[in-house]
């Protein structure tokens, strides 16, 4: 595999777990959809005179290391911001081309990478907006990952869902290890 590009076990694992369970064959147009909101990362990185380093596609989602010319929390928010805009506007034009499935899974990907919970797109744009280290994204974060918990138990109890509350159950333990250790280094 290319240094530029990673695929992980992991996806190939999900991948072909999904497609042995996806009878309505909707985890194409979420891949699709990905797809998109990646290129709008990679649109912004290379607006900004950034070059991409490495792409990593793991099971957890994408990732693209990249490197900017220069410091710029200006560029960071845009980057950050880059992959949920191009999602909303695919949203948008699949909407009016009458492709709801598509338009559903951009939307539903878009807003949930809004979320401002690191290492979510919303989290990493909030973070560029404070120097390192500040306490107040951490705490909306962690709020941001009790809620999305609380709401997939509530999902999973009334729809039987409970995907949602495992998403939200690693966002909080993620979150909180962050807080543990901020409050290790004293800044809490």
């Amino acid at each position: 595999m290319s240094e530029k590009l990673q695929i992980h076990d992991s996806f190939w694992l999900l991948l072909a777990t999904i497609l042995l369970i996806d009878t309505e064959m909707v985890f194409p147009a979420f891949l699709f959809c990905a797809a998109v909101h990646e290129l709008g990362h990679f649109i912004m990185i290379h607006l900004f005179k950034g070059t991409v380093q490495c792409f990593h596609i793991s099971a957890a989602g994408g990732m693209m290391q990249y490197q900017l010319p220069r410091l710029s929390h200006q560029a960071d928010l845009c980057i950050a911001l880059g992959g949920p805009l191009f999602g909303l506007l695919l949203a948008y034009g699949a909407s009016l081309a009458h492709t709801q499935l598509i338009a559903g899974a951009s939307l539903l990907l878009s807003v949930f990478n809004l979320l401002p919970i690191p290492p979510l797109d919303g989290g990493r744009a909030l973070e560029s907006l404070f120097f390192p280290g500040h306490a107040f994204p951490k705490a909306i974060a962690y709020f941001f990952a009790v809620l999305v918990f609380f709401g997939g138990i509530y999902l999973g109890i009334a729809h039987n869902g409970w995907g949602l509350a495992v998403m939200g159950l690693v966002l909080v333990f993620e979150q909180q290890i962050g807080l543990q250790s901020a409050y290790i280094q004293g800044k809490i």
